[in-house]
């Protein structure tokens, strides 16, 4: 019984890793009402990156990404993605070199792809670091018009090869695992 239970497990695995999901960044809806960065470094210099001007909030921009993510796997109605919120201080690695932050969540599937969202809020900048604040210092600039935030987004596509590879790999090692407690017995 046991056996057949730890088969449906492997094969349902199997399928999780194999389903297809989204495989460039722009596979993802932009923020409704935004205006899309042309700027250096937001564009082709970094592969699958890009970056909107909106007025949205922090939580407003996550959950609109975590759900897009959600949309993109068959899954994702059942299983949502798993939320790391990363120190905005390590937005130059994840994202690009000299990205202003003062937001960066991974959202992540195991074995699969990873999204990155950073964001930038002046304002909450400002309050942060005690800066005195203002319309013009509390807003994003950007085509001569003010946005609330900045939002980036970086998307990790993962190889399905190297996906059953590593899954096989992790199977392999659990039952040597299992076999080697057994001996110790």
């Amino acid at each position: 019984m046991i056996k057949k239970v730890l088969w449906v497990i492997f094969v349902l695995g199997l399928i999780y890793i194999l389903l297809p999901g989204p495989s460039k960044i722009e596979d993802f809806a932009p923020i409704p009402d935004s205006t899309k960065s042309n700027l250096d470094g937001d564009t082709w210099q970094n592969p699958n990156i890009v970056a909107y001007f909106s007025d949205f909030k922090r939580q407003d921009i996550t959950q609109f990404y975590r759900m897009q993510l959600e949309d993109k796997y068959f899954f994702g109605k059942f299983i949502p993605p798993i939320r790391l919120n990363h120190p905005p201080e390590t937005a130059y690695v994840y994202i690009r070199d000299q990205q202003e932050s003062t937001f960066l969540e991974e959202y992540i599937y195991p074995f699969r792809e990873s999204l990155y969202v950073n964001g930038y809020e002046p304002a909450v900048e400002n309050k942060m670091f005690k800066k005195p604040s203002n319309f013009v210092g509390d807003h994003v600039w950007y085509e001569e018009l003010p946005y609330n935030s900045k939002a980036t987004l970086r998307f990790y596509p993962s190889n399905p090869v190297s996906r059953v590879i590593i899954y096989l790999s992790v199977w392999a090692a659990a039952i040597a695992l299992f076999r080697l407690y057994r001996k110790a017995l």
